[in-house]
């Protein structure tokens, strides 16, 4: 049984294959870039390059790209993890922990043994190193310069192969039954954070039954670690004006706007849905704001295909708001892109000028935020294709009505 387990949580060929491909990518950009090394640790990266995430990150995991292999580099205790469930073949390990064999005591030592002692050009994430670990790394390594590969890994990062678009699609459908059953709570007298507990247990359910062979653990850091991401949460009213924050105990009234939202991590990747939810009835302006919600998805909606322009779909959306008479409390964007961050470059936002091209996942969310408001915002998450986008989440895109 523990050997069956083991092996069904194996990298497979086919996931092998993207993760090649992958690195090979980033070599092409080193090569451009006249760089002998690229040396990542933030968790995402890591794990992007090589299916391996360490969940708790007590000792910092490495991967290492040079011209001609990329490589794992992990303290020994997370040995066996990231052999048996990462996707590279070369696998070493600094520190002491049990019969796993080390390259050095401590990673820069370990990483100067890797490299050599030749004069080495070398790529980090310009966004995430501290001064510490530079500092730390040019005492051990002969570095000619540091080059920020950040935005490469991101841009990299931007189109989805096959495999991370079906683990977005297994979480649009635990995102969307949380959503639902929060919903379905809220409408019989449930609280905001009954509603949400109601929803996590039924996407935990359809977990346990369908999928349960991805992890649906998140990227953590040395202060915490994320074992579960399967999440609902819940707002109403004025607090909905925060973007986010924990559910309470208030069960919502006639007249009020409350949102339950969630996110499901599956296997790194993650996609979100959000919905406002009418109480019983609105008042005038709310329910302006509510209608000019819906329109202003529709015009994004109708343009979302290959070639078409954040900026423009920002702005049609924008023109529904303000002919709605809310032009003084616009949004700063109206949808992101989702995958192994829950917030993603790219913005949909004034100012961005690049085309949406096939294998994007984004939100679309142009919402309505303030205080005397609360908040009007529906996101779903899409993917862009070659003939126009396919919906990752699919809760009611309609207005939304509970009873009181």
């Amino acid at each position: 049984m523990k050997n069956d387990i083991i092996e069904g949580k194996r990298a497979s060929d086919e996931l092998r294959g993207y993760i090649k491909k992958r690195i090979e990518t980033m070599q092409t950009t080193m090569a451009r870039k006249g760089l002998d090394a690229v040396i990542m640790t933030r968790p995402e990266n890591v794990f992007y390059f090589s299916n391996f995430n360490p969940i708790i990150i007590s000792n910092t995991p490495y991967f290492v790209i040079t011209p001609d292999r990329g490589f794992l580099l992990v303290h020994c205790i997370r040995h066996d993890h990231a052999v048996n469930e990462g996707a590279v073949e070369n696998v070493f390990c600094y520190g002491k922990w049990g019969a796993a064999k080390s390259v050095a005591m401590n990673e820069f030592d370990a990483l100067k043994e890797l490299l050599g002692d030749g004069e080495l050009a070398v790529g980090v994430e310009g966004n995430y190193a501290s001064m510490n670990w530079l500092n730390s790394l040019s005492s051990k390594l002969h570095v000619k310069k540091f080059v920020d590969i950040a935005q490469d890994a991101v841009n990299q990062r931007l189109i989805k192969d096959l495999h991370e678009i079906k683990m977005c699609r297994i979480s649009g459908r635990l995102v969307d039954l949380g959503v639902t059953t929060a919903i379905k709570a809220l409408d019989n007298g449930a609280s905001e954070a009954e509603a949400c507990t109601e929803g996590q247990y039924a996407m935990r359910q359809l977990w346990h039954s369908d999928y349960q062979q991805y992890e649906v653990s998140g990227f953590s850091n040395t202060e915490t670690a994320q074992i579960d991401t399967l999440c609902v949460w819940c707002m109403s009213n004025e607090r909905l004006n925060y973007g986010c924050d924990c559910p309470s105990g208030y069960v919502p009234k006639h007249g009020d706007l409350t949102m339950p939202m969630s996110w499901a991590r599956v296997s790194g990747y993650n996609v979100e849905n959000e919905r406002t939810v009418i109480v019983g009835g609105l008042d005038e302006m709310h329910q302006r704001a509510y209608d000019a919600m819906l329109r202003a998805r529709q015009q994004i909606f109708k343009q979302l295909h290959p070639g078409a322009i954040f900026e423009d779909l920002y702005f049609s959306a924008m023109r529904e708001y303000e002919d709605a008479g809310f032009g003084s409390i616009l949004p700063g964007r109206c949808g992101h892109g989702m995958g192994l961050s829950s917030h993603e470059f790219p913005s949909v936002t004034k100012g961005n000028k690049a085309s949406l091209q096939p294998g994007m996942v984004l939100t679309v969310e142009p919402g309505l935020m303030s205080a005397e408001l609360g908040a009007t915002r529906n996101s779903d998450t899409v993917l862009i294709t070659e003939n126009g986008f396919e919906f990752l989440t699919n809760s009611p895109r309609n207005q939304i009505v509970i009873k009181a």
